[in-house]
């Protein structure tokens, strides 16, 4: 993850309003419904139909409502002048995170001896030409940027893994597509899960299923299909719910995940807690990285592979000279990887 002043990453889509946009969840009548679906049908090419949005509030028993206030005791969203008042407790300069075991040297093995190995051929540029094709990936995009993806590149090529399930598609997958066909003789089998996909998703070269469906309505056949050496990659919602994205990934699929699966979740940023702004600006009030970080707790089910966050936070020379980042920058930097053991 990146500092504050730096570019961000989040959810796909970033650059957008939320798919789940609220100002439609929340239209009360025929005629809110109608201007708020005109909204969202202005929306970027990743975010769900109007007409989705819309079917969703017509029955009055649907229509959102909150029982506490954003803010409140009991309100999953986050007071921010509580927050504020506590910045220096909660984002401490050197963070402790009790109880799990960050494999430090095994992450150092790969920044000393296997990063600076299958790094060679990352030629992607920074920025695309005005007139480019929109299937090519590009390093300074707002989603999945320049740590993180030289650290997936570096590995797709390592691991060379018979299967890679994206759980949430966009870069990440212009990235993994062109790694598999240039560098691994198209011998891994790609496939994504994204209920919103942009155009270049349904003709990608190089992508062998597209599945446009939540998470959470995709069969557990697709899962067990995973075996060994095979990579589960998750850019979720990022947060925990009832009847939620993350719910269902980590209460049913991962633990019926073979070992020996990898596991990729994107926006960690161990060892710190979400980016201040993330929380006291946006107000994002996301959790998924809490419910990683009890799962990490004294487990005996997952070992720790590396954590780009992380790595920078600690060993940030060795991370700048083990990838190549321009001018010591870190543009990116939450991906975390981990492994069924």
């Amino acid at each position: 993850m990146t500092d504050p002043t730096e570019p961000q990453e989040g959810t796909r889509p970033t650059d957008d309003a939320s798919p789940r946009d609220p100002t439609i969840a929340n239209a009360t009548d025929s005629t809110d419904v109608s201007s708020t679906a005109a909204d969202a049908a202005a929306l970027s090419e990743s975010d769900p139909p109007a007409e989705d949005a819309v079917a969703i509030v017509e029955p009055p028993r649907y229509r959102v409502q909150a029982g506490y206030p954003d803010g409140h005791f009991y309100s999953p969203v986050v007071n921010t002048a509580d927050i504020d008042a506590r910045q220096a407790e909660i984002w401490p300069a050197q963070p402790e995170l009790l109880g799990i075991d960050f494999n430090d040297a095994a992450q150092q093995a790969l920044l000393r001896e296997v990063f600076p190995a299958e790094f060679a051929g990352y030629d992607y540029p920074d920025k695309l030409d005005a007139d480019a094709p929109e299937d090519r990936y590009y390093s300074l995009n707002t989603e999945f940027g320049w740590l993180d993806s030289r650290v997936y590149f570096a590995l797709l090529r390592h691991f060379r893994p018979a299967r890679v399930l994206e759980v949430g598609a966009g870069y990440s997958t212009l990235l993994s597509t062109d790694v598999n066909r240039r560098f691994l003789n198209s011998s891994a089998r790609v496939a994504c899960i994204e209920p919103y996909p942009r155009p270049f998703l349904k003709t990608l070269d190089g992508l062998s299923e597209l599945i446009e469906e939540r998470v959470e309505r995709v069969p557990m056949a697709r899962f067990a299909e995973l075996g060994a050496g095979d990579l589960l990659f998750i850019d979720s919602s990022h947060v925990a719910k009832t009847g939620s994205d993350v719910n269902y990934l980590y209460f049913e699929v991962l633990p019926r995940l073979r070992a020996g699966v990898r596991i990729h979740i994107h926006d960690i940023f161990f060892p710190h807690d979400y980016p201040p702004d993330w929380v006291l600006t946006e107000n994002r009030s996301w959790n998924e990285q809490y419910i990683l970080r009890a799962l990490l707790m004294d487990s005996s089910r997952y070992r720790v592979l590396f954590g780009c966050r992380y790595a920078h936070h600690h060993w940030p020379e060795l991370v700048g000279a083990a990838l190549n980042l321009p001018d010591g920058q870190h543009f990116g930097g939450s991906s975390f990887w981990i492994e069924v053991i």
